[in-house]
């Protein structure tokens, strides 16, 4: 790490020096790449697998197998793996201390979009007092302890953190669209992923524009838009590595790998993420007649529902419903239909959609528990709308509650106020991908 940018300011962000694909080695980089391990799924994971013996998911998302134990299991295997990757040159270390621009270029409903962002090194705050980074969303044990054994294994951040920052005026946006527009950033990666994504990766190694991002960086609070489970777990192996005494034997968990990107740009896509509901009849009467003191509904039809939707939602609180009878709704909250006393919060979280679907709908019209609804008993989450609404009709979903998108701007008043959304809150569109660079732990 730079010591030398280290200036009169606390710094915050830190270049580094990654180990980063040699493609002459290992082959194209669209095949060596994945998504967050969160979102891929068994037939995606063997797809990937397929694709090379270098995917990077077999660091990040490794398969199990019959016989796995203590000593020899899918953490240990990764660990393995990435000491034979950078033996065989597969994987190299770069020579300097560099930041790392990465530019996303896509389409949300026939709209263009590019979004920019850096990735580099954070350096995690200490637990208590903690005023520089923030989370929106709660977290799970089970996948904390995954996250643990492999960070444990190979000390290696194999995927980035997803960080959002407000940047007034653009300052920091400016700063990094200066060097790719003049050629001062220099292009690793162009490719365009299975989702029609662009990703393009460049190196910014100067000095001089590392210090002024740092400096523009420094005291700036930064919010977690993806990865609370690796952010924790990033957390809580720092305090294991001192508390063992395994930072005076070479580790260094003190930062970890992250990637932010200014809020105020129009490429900073949030998509909604639909309910839909499995194992649970309803009954359309029953529903209506339940919720008829906090909302309005209207009656409209499949082929409307979502157009429908989309325009009722930016005004008031409001949900598209379809049933498998094939009836279809929409259910606009009335905020004076609330009986509730305010919060000591201001209503912020309480006045989200994600929030007014969970307390309302889920719990109180259909009777869907906290710990069902932690456990996803009878609610499956989808992404796509036009696939749920299909679903519906086929009758492999009972109904399906379709949302409107969480604003940045409620992301990061609820997260500064540390308070945290029902799961499912946000889905940050594109994912960042793994295997751009690898930030090691232990020289």
């Amino acid at each position: 790490m730079n010591n030398a940018a280290e200036k009169n300011f606390e710094v915050g962000v830190l270049p580094f020096r990654p180990y980063i694909y040699n493609i002459r080695s290992a082959g194209e980089i669209k095949n060596l790449t994945a998504p967050p391990y969160d979102v891929i799924s068994k037939e995606l994971q063997d797809d990937l697998y397929g694709r090379s013996e270098y995917n990077i998911v077999r660091l990040e998302f490794g398969k199990e197998f019959d016989g796995d134990d203590g000593s020899e299991n899918k953490y240990t295997r990764a660990a393995l793996l990435f000491k034979e990757w950078i033996a065989k040159g597969i994987l190299k270390r770069e020579d300097e201390d560099s930041i790392y621009i990465y530019v996303q270029k896509f389409t949300v409903d026939n709209v263009s979009y590019e979004r920019i962002g850096f990735l580099s090194l954070f350096r995690l705050p200490e637990t208590k007092g903690n005023r520089s980074i923030y989370g929106h969303e709660a977290t799970l044990s089970k996948p904390k302890e995954d996250r643990f054994k492999l960070i444990e294994a190979a000390n290696v951040n194999f995927s980035p953190i997803f960080s959002v920052f407000e940047d007034k005026n653009s300052a920091v946006l400016n700063i990094l669209k200066k060097p790719v527009e003049d050629g001062a950033a220099e292009k690793l990666f162009d490719f365009t992923d299975d989702n029609g994504i662009k990703n393009i990766l460049y190196r910014l190694g100067s000095e001089g524009v590392i210090t002024h991002i740092q400096s523009m960086m420094a005291y700036k609070p930064v919010y977690i838009a993806d990865g609370h489970h690796r952010f924790e777990t990033c957390i809580n192996y720092r305090d294991y590595v001192k508390k063992e005494g395994l930072d005076k034997k070479g580790i260094n968990a003190d930062f970890c790998l992250m990637y932010f990107a200014p809020s105020n740009q129009d490429g900073l896509v949030i998509l909604p993420t639909h309910r839909g509901i499995k194992g649970k009849d309803i009954h359309i009467e029953n529903l209506l007649e339940s919720i008829k003191d906090n909302f309005d509904c209207k009656e409209t039809n499949f082929d409307d529902l979502l157009k429908e939707n989309k325009k009722s939602g930016k005004n008031i609180v409001s949900f598209g419903f379809a049933h498998k009878s094939g009836r279809a709704f929409i259910l606009s909250f009335r905020e004076g239909g609330r009986k509730e006393e305010k919060k000591e919060d201001d209503g912020s979280l309480e006045r989200l959609d994600v929030s007014v679907m969970q307390e309302y709908i889920l719990k109180k019209a259909l009777g869907i528990t906290q710990e069902e609804i932690d456990a996803q008993k009878y609610l499956v989450y989808e992404k796509d709308p036009q696939k749920a609404l299909e679903k519906v009709k086929r009758g492999s979903l009972e109904a399906v509650f379709f949302m409107n998108p969480t604003k940045i701007e409620d992301v990061i008043k609820i997260a500064s106020l540390n308070l945290r959304m029902p799961q499912k809150s946000t889905y940050f569109y594109p994912k960042i991908l793994t295997g751009l660079v690898v930030n090691p732990l232990k020289d």
